[in-house]
């Protein structure tokens, strides 16, 4: 999913209306019914799931029909658009590392932090100390392994329930790996610098959003580490190795040992391959970033519409008979917010230790949201994969860093 266009570079583009866009009584029914709009992205499956949770909530509500925008692609860009254009949906889709860049276009919402099971799923959703969206899904990462390359390697797995470092990670991927290209079995995945950078307790931002931390030694040696990974005698293939190539498909087959960058997203993948030494552990390190994704109400919405889409954003996050929809062997939209429904998460796949997902929502720090994240971090990856050698590029990332930071800086002090 792309990230947040500033809504002022959007508003030439207006004249874009998603589907369905508005709100009003229900003129087929001829009755008092309340018509919502909901636009959301994700993948057919992850459509079905919303789409099979919002017949769930029109069944419990039979007043309010909620018409659902399906925007398959730029999302982020398309929304600022039917926002600028006066078609904002009555409620969005969110995440939280984008809340910043519409919170002016939504309305402020009530939750009750002890709803949820942690702290960081009502915190993901507050900027400047109000509520912007109501939180409905985690999406944690963990790592997932293939105990048959450990075995061959007579290689312990990790613990399932404690993080290794990422020093011991380093260790254990190296005495995986063997062989060469093309035949060459890897003791990890290409690591994505983003998230090993929280991994080894950096971040792009200071908790206030408002300092980039890209000069500091920890950017600088996840850099490098990453680097020395994917040398020639590392353990991860290269950008060039990994390219147009599924990881969970070489996981699969043995030609991967972990895949540390693994989504409840690909839970029914691991679900349908019927190896039994296919397991999933914690990330390690500080484990990589989460997003929780809400549901922002429109401040443009009347108030029958608003009222309407507070009870909706209340089912999607706190009822029971919606967030049991979830995960199913099928699909996973992610993990549920609410404590009764991660039994029926877990009950998805049995086999498995799904739990690893729900620890990983109090591992994981949220990040702060950044208005201007997209492009920074666009900017960012641009410059890493052309100038250093985590790309194509030669140059040491201690020359690198300093200038990216200060690039950084200056399009955050913009916003």
């Amino acid at each position: 999913m792309k990230r947040i266009v500033p809504l002022a570079t959007m508003a030439t583009a207006a004249a874009l209306v998603l589907t369905g866009c508005g709100g009003a009584a229900d003129e087929a029914g001829g009755g008092d019914d309340t018509t919502i709009t909901f636009a959301h992205w994700g993948n057919t499956q992850e459509a079905d799931t919303l789409k099979a949770m919002v017949a769930a909530f029109e069944e419990e509500h039979p007043d309010v029909d909620v018409e659902l925008n399906w925007i398959q692609s730029d999302y982020e860009q398309k929304l600022q658009v039917s926002i600028a254009g006066g078609q904002a949906p009555t409620v969005s889709q969110i995440s939280n590392t984008s809340l910043a860049g519409f919170a002016n276009a939504y309305q402020e919402v009530d939750v009750d932090p002890s709803a949820y099971y942690s702290e960081n799923i009502p915190n993901s959703m507050m900027i400047d100390g109000s509520y912007w969206a109501v939180p409905f899904v985690v999406k944690t990462k963990v790592m997932a392994v293939n105990g048959n390359v450990f075995d061959a390697a007579g290689v312990p797995l990790p613990p399932s329930d404690t993080p290794m470092t990422t020093d011991q990670f380093a260790q254990v991927a190296q005495q995986l790996t063997s062989g060469e290209p093309p035949e060459k079995v890897y003791g990890s995945a290409r690591l994505w610098y983003d998230g090993w950078l929280i991994a080894e307790g950096g971040s792009f931002y200071d908790q206030t959003g408002t300092q980039c931390m890209l000069d500091s030694d920890v950017a600088i040696e996840t850099a490098r580490f990453v680097i020395d990974a994917q040398a020639p005698d590392g353990y991860a293939p290269t950008q060039i190795d990994a390219e147009g190539q599924d990881m969970f498909d070489w996981l699969s087959i043995g030609r991967l040992a972990m895949q540390p960058d693994f989504g409840p997203w690909d839970i029914a993948k691991l679900v349908a391959v019927t190896d039994s030494k296919l397991a999933i552990v914690p990330v390690p390190g500080n484990g990589e970033p989460m997003e929780i994704n809400g549901l922002g109400i429109s401040k443009d919405a009347t108030p029958e519409e608003a009222e309407a889409a507070r009870t909706f954003a209340e089912f999607m996050s706190t009822s029971q008979a919606a967030q049991d929809l979830l995960t199913t062997t099928e699909s996973s939209l992610g993990v549920p917010v609410v404590e009764a429904s991660i039994e029926t998460f877990k009950a998805a796949a049995p086999e498995l230790d799904l739990q690893a997902f729900v620890d990983a929502v109090d591992q994981s720090q949220i990040q702060p949201s950044v208005a201007k994240d997209a492009q920074i971090r666009s900017d960012f990856s641009n410059a890493l994969y052309s100038r250093t050698a985590l790309g194509s590029g030669t140059e040491d990332p201690a020359d690198v860093f300093p200038e990216l930071d200060e690039q950084c800086q200056s399009t955050l002090d913009s916003q």
